[in-house]
């Protein structure tokens, strides 16, 4: 029979390998960027609908208010990175469920990510040309 510092150091090597492990990160930035996702939509859908509401005025204080704002123009960036990462990932984890590219699961991740990057960047280029 094991002892208990035997099985508490195992399992903090199981925990390490898990964590360490290229897939464990991909599904958490994937859960993180979903969630972050459906706030903004939540919060998008909420403000331009109370601002409809509200009337045509209201409605072009508001978009005047969101297109001048610098730091939401920052944050638009971030969007795209997310929904570029969320997307891309997502497909990549289609083609594992259909059967495609399974034993190279790492470096399909990886190339997405140079694609992701590549995309990101371009928009970067033309969002603060």
């Amino acid at each position: 029979m094991p002892s208990r510092e035997m099985v508490a150091s195992q399992r903090y090597k199981t925990n390490s390998q898990v964590w360490n492990a290229v897939g464990m990160w991909a599904w958490m930035l994937h859960r993180a960027t979903g969630i972050g996702l459906v706030l903004y939509l939540i919060l998008h859908a909420t403000l331009i609908s109370t601002s409809l509401i509200s009337g045509a005025q209201s409605f072009n204080a508001t978009l005047t208010m969101l297109m001048t704002n610098p730091v939401l123009h920052y944050m638009e960036l971030l969007l795209v990175g997310a929904v570029i990462y969320h997307g891309l990932n997502g497909v990549r984890l289609l083609l594992f469920d259909i059967g495609i590219g399974f034993s190279k699961q790492k470096e399909i991740f990886w190339a997405a990510m140079v694609l992701g990057a590549i995309m990101w960047i371009s928009v970067v280029v033309v969002k603060l040309s």
